[in-house]
């Protein structure tokens, strides 16, 4: 198997983890009304989701459709930049899904 389809695989299994901080910071249940510190944390969270949305939402286009003009290091630094409290923990998903694959790879050979 290619480098790129391990990178690729390790990019939907990223997209998969930023959903799930998605639909994990959208939980509106827990905004209390006659609670103001929940209204500044729910402030947060839209603005947290805004931030990751506008980091991947190019991304599965890119990957798939026009792989030639995806920029992996312009990625990764936008997204230090942009998110820089998400950065290492997306970092290190994304370089220990493909460690996984490479490695489960090279186990059935």
């Amino acid at each position: 198997m290619k480098t790129e389809t391990f990178k690729e695989r390790a990019y939907v299994y990223l997209l998969y983890c930023v959903l799930l901080d998605i639909r994990s910071a959208s939980y509106t249940h827990r905004i209390k009304w006659w609670n103001p510190a929940s209204w500044v944390q729910a402030k947060n969270n839209v603005f947290e989701i805004n931030n990751i949305a506008d980091v991947f939402h190019n991304l599965p286009d890119l990957i798939v459709n026009r792989p030639d003009e995806f920029d992996e290091k312009s990625f990764w630094d936008y997204l230090r930049n942009r998110l820089p409290e998400k950065y290492e923990i997306y970092n290190k998903v994304f370089h220990e899904k493909i460690n996984e694959i490479v490695h489960s790879t090279n186990g059935n050979r």
